[in-house]
């Protein structure tokens, strides 16, 4: 996973995002910039979700960050830790996590593809879905986001008549 700090035409601001979306982002992004302040990641879930279902959470995050750091099929682009951009990829973790809440298999498991290679697609969709499911009963629901468009002029095709 590399850090990026060139902004894209595809990207949202973390402000657009719910205070849970954020706080997996923070969590992806600590773990791949300094994993031995993990414990903080913890504590800021055991105060949003209860230390039950934190300590599920975390570690299915744990795993899914590790099955994306060693089957990605790309670099994982992912923001500086205190970023208030969202990455496409950063976009893509949220986006399957919300898809997996609302039962979208096919969608979720789509994204997933995209991102890791067929062998690692297993695992990484039972984490996910260990993630999703422990945020739903802590009563966090996602939503499934879309990046921002380009908008590019368009071509208007022109008929010409010739006589």
């Amino acid at each position: 996973m590399i850090e990026m700090n060139q902004p894209t035409a595809t990207e949202i601001a973390a402000a657009d995002l719910s205070y849970i979306e954020r706080l997996i982002l923070y969590a992806l992004r600590q773990w791949v910039a300094d994993e031995e302040r993990w414990p903080d990641v913890v504590l800021e879930f055991n105060r949003s979700c209860g230390p039950r279902a934190a300590t599920r959470i975390c570690e299915a995050l744990q795993s899914t960050f590790r099955t994306l750091g060693l089957h990605a099929r790309r670099q994982i682009r992912l923001h500086p830790l205190i970023c208030c951009r969202v990455s496409p990829d950063e976009l893509c973790l949220l986006n399957i996590l919300a898809a997996h809440q609302s039962q979208s298999a096919f969608h979720g498991q789509a994204m997933i593809n995209w991102l890791v290679s067929r062998n690692a697609a297993g695992a990484l969709r039972s984490d996910i879905d260990l993630v999703a499911r422990g945020l739903f009963e802590a009563g966090y629901m996602l939503d499934v986001r879309r990046a921002p468009e380009i908008h590019t002029p368009r071509l208007e095709q022109t008929t010409s008549s010739v006589h």
